[in-house]
């Protein structure tokens, strides 16, 4: 009962993801025509491409026309540059001053949100003869990280954007609800922004890249874009939770697949109970079909007794606590019986991965990137 017989489940023993380069083309060229023509997109690949591989989606996006890498660790950064990826890059938040050696060393353009950094930065390039290049973030309403935009901190970024070494390249910030219908708080925020470096630009700071939309402000803002977009989970296909219609037609598909295999199956009579604290008990003769996926892939143990996965186009409920290594579901009612070494859909391009995270109370971004570090990724297309 292979669900997709051509494929290879050979290359995989036990569960995998599979990572659709062509979509990911497919999803940065719908970017592209979403976003104003003399915008450039920076790809976010923080998070290891929020589980989809950072080196290998970086190299796609780059040879798609991304303008640019966000990361959120020096890190992260100096791995990339390591396999050779020369584009610029950006951290977008915070680097402990003990790592600007590397930041510098590495060409990581950095976020700048307060005179120390600023200052611990400029020794560091000044000590290494270089320029070090910064985005000055701006609290507009996220009250994460940033500068106050009520005018009170315009002369310490003036300050920070004029020491020796420091070169003030862009100016960012963040929306807190672009993905939500609140869209007067987002103008507001836009306000802010403009405001603010208007006012710096009256004392002589002005930067080359300026920009603030985020996935959903893509999607939903296009007189917002700016110089530069900032895509991430529209990359990978997946629509940020519970936003509004995009002003924009945009057809996006699935990157990642994440798929086990069936690895055991018996029948066991009524009364039975299943797995860790003997929580399912069987009510009639059952066939129980053990699955090579458990909580340390990624698949979370409050999924045990009721969620479903998919064999041979059919859910099927998980049943009793999910382990660290397998999990049970219960096939009794498929037509067609599974046999070992069929193939298991957790989510994909056939299951959307929200379903996984309404079960969970979560988002989508956060599905992608718990799949687990040795969950083996096979990459296709590209």
């Amino acid at each position: 009962m292979t669900e997709n017989p051509g494929y290879r489940d050979s290359v995989f023993d036990r569960s995998c993801v599979e990572i659709d380069l062509d979509a990911l083309k497919h999803n940065f060229e719908q970017i592209r025509k979403a976003t104003n023509p003399g915008t450039g997109i920076l790809a976010v690949v923080k998070a290891d491409a929020y589980g989809h591989g950072a080196l290998e989606t970086a190299r796609t996006l780059i040879g798609s026309g991304a303008a640019g890498l966000c990361l959120a660790t020096i890190d992260e950064a100096v791995e990339l540059r390591r396999h050779g990826i020369e584009v610029p890059m950006m951290t977008l938040g915070y680097t402990d001053p003990s790592r600007f050696e590397d930041a510098v060393r590495y060409d990581v353009e950095q976020s700048v949100y307060s005179y120390d950094i600023a200052k611990t930065l400029s020794d560091e390039a000044v000590r290494q003869g270089r320029k070090c290049r910064i985005h000055i973030k701006l609290d507009t309403g996220m009250g994460r990280i940033g500068f106050k935009t009520d005018g009170s901190e315009t002369d310490m970024i003036v300050r920070s954007c004029t020491l020796p070494g420091i070169e003030p390249y862009g100016v960012f910030s963040h929306f807190a609800v672009a993905d939500t219908s609140d869209d007067e708080y987002t103008k507001r925020q836009f306000d802010l922004f403009m405001a603010q470096i208007a006012e710096l630009k009256e004392k002589g700071i002005s930067f080359e890249k300026r920009h603030i939309c985020n996935s959903a402000g893509i999607l939903r803002f296009p007189g917002m874009h700016l110089d530069l977009v900032r895509a991430g989970i529209i990359l990978y296909g997946l629509m940020p939770p519970g936003c509004p219609r995009p002003v924009c037609d945009i057809e996006l598909r699935p990157v990642m697949n994440w798929y086990a295999k069936v690895i055991h199956i018996k029948t066991v009579p009524e009364g039975t109970t299943i797995s860790y604290g003997r929580r399912f008990t069987a009510g009639r003769t059952t066939e129980v079909t053990t699955v090579g996926i458990g909580y340390a892939d990624g698949l979370s143990r409050r999924l045990s007794n009721g969620f479903e996965l998919v064999i041979g186009g059919k859910k099927c409920p998980i049943i009793g606590n999910i382990c660290m290594d397998m999990c049970m579901v219960d096939t009794t009612d498929l037509e067609e019986r599974p046999r070992v070494g069929d193939r298991v859909t957790v989510f994909g391009s056939s299951r959307p991965a929200d379903e996984l995270a309404d079960a969970l109370g979560t988002i989508n971004y956060e599905i992608t990137c718990d799949v687990g570090k040795r969950v083996r990724r096979i990459y296709t297309g590209g």
